[in-house]
């Protein structure tokens, strides 16, 4: 008995394990960084959602210190990868989340209002930097930089799925030059936190994504602002607007290589299919990947450049397709897919049981099952309170599973039905 009660009151070690092992239900009692330059005020918390964990990997964290007394420990087993019958991607070996990790509806709307308030800032930054350059044809770094460094703050500041809502969000409806650069920026940004990017790294390919498309300025705007692909003449002239950006960028002087690069190279698909015709798909540095990746992503999303306006999934499905026929690089295209996920926070469903809500929470292991927070029954009517469901965890039937996302346009037509 003696034995038996110092077995239970000898305090536990912490234990360090490497960031990809951390799950959700552990507790983090140490981080291998200093506590102000982490997205967290102390660094002993219970790990309740996915999105922590992305956060410590956005900026930079490598390793974490848990105490399996307070929550989970290290299982000894791997979590077996599912083929997504959806696209076909696997994605990590992150632990789905529980019904506990799924945040309120309030909470989610409270963090969107945010997002979308300050994109709306960014997007008049963005603005005044472009009519600057409109007007005079040059491009200077200091008042570029400035909105850099604001683009950059605000994706460290929101989250993930805030941040992508935020700028995808009814963008069908303004695919403005502006608007446009200013997406390919900030999606670009969360693929470089993903991967660990440093400061300078960031910032390059940060100004590089913003000004991937200057060469456009310098050609008539019908050829950019319009509803029906274009050919001949103006197919020809839009495929030179990667050389005119380089050499606007390279006349300036005062920008890095990187951001020339990604001006000059990204229409330069890997399957030699793309533009200007002189450049080797070899040769591309993977910021003009990235950016290569959400760009076509926001170019399928909203039609600019005269393409058909495609619902946030199907763009994802065309993504991957293009990833895995060579076009696009499959790792970087897999890698969006899985920060976003295949239906996005934040998006309203209607599933195969005519039900309706919002999606709150994605699950890693299984992208096309994510969490729904349903507020609409099978007739139509609202549930009392939203009931939670995590479609990659059903024990009967009928089993749920999500039909299509019900168009932003149309959500307040469908919660008022």
């Amino acid at each position: 008995m003696p034995y038996a009660r110092f077995m239970i009151d000898r305090p536990v070690m912490p234990k360090r394990i490497p960031l990809n092992q951390l799950r959700i239900g552990m507790y983090v009692t140490g981080i291998d960084g200093s506590w102000f330059r982490t997205p967290f005020l102390k660094h002993r918390f219970l790990v309740r959602t996915v999105e922590q964990i992305e956060r410590l990997h956005r900026f930079n964290i490598h390793a974490v210190d848990i105490d399996p007394s307070k929550g989970l420990d290290v299982t000894p087993f791997p979590i077996a990868e599912e083929t997504l019958h959806t696209i076909g991607l696997h994605t990590s070996t992150q632990a789905a989340p529980t019904h506990d990790a799924s945040r309120s509806l309030h909470t989610l709307s409270q963090e969107l209002t945010i997002a979308q308030e300050m994109r709306d800032k960014l997007v008049r930054s963005v603005k005044t930097v472009f009519d600057e350059i409109g007007k005079t044809g040059a491009a200077r770094p200091g008042p570029i930089n400035e909105v850099v460094q604001e683009i950059i703050i605000v994706s460290r500041t929101l989250s993930t799925h805030a941040t992508f809502m935020a700028m995808s969000h009814r963008r069908h409806l303004d695919v403005s030059f502006n608007n446009h650069s200013l997406a390919v920026c900030t999606l670009a940004m969360i693929m470089g936190q993903a991967l660990g990017y440093n400061p300078m790294q960031l910032n390059e390919m940060a100004t590089g994504a913003l000004l991937h498309d200057i060469g456009l300025l310098q050609l008539p705007r019908h050829l950019f602002h319009t509803a029906t692909p274009l050919s001949g003449e103006d197919l020809a002239a839009f495929h030179h607007h990667p050389r005119l950006g380089a050499i606007a960028i390279e006349a300036q002087g005062h920008f890095p290589l990187t951001v020339r690069q990604v001006a000059a190279e990204h229409h330069v698909t890997l399957d030699g299919q793309g533009y200007p015709a002189e450049t080797s798909a070899g040769s591309i540095v993977e910021a003009s990947r990235i950016v290569m990746i959400v760009d076509r992503y926001d170019e399928l999303l909203t039609g600019f450049g005269g393409l058909r306006p495609l619902p946030s999934h199907v763009a994802i499905q065309q993504l991957y397709q293009e990833g895995t026929f060579g076009r696009l690089d499959l790792g970087l295209a897999s890698l969006f897919i899985k920060l976003i996920g295949i239906y996005p926070v934040y998006s309203f469903v209607e599933l195969n049981t005519k039900e309706r809500g919002m999606i709150t929470t994605i699950n890693p292991a299984t992208l096309h099952q994510p969490i729904v927070a349903l507020t609409y029954d099978e007739t139509g009517g609202p549930y009392r309170h939203p009931l939670t469901v995590d479609l990659s965890v059903q024990d009967h039937p009928p089993l749920r599973s999500i039909k299509c996302v019900i168009p932003s346009e149309s959500w307040g037509a469908s919660r008022a039905a």
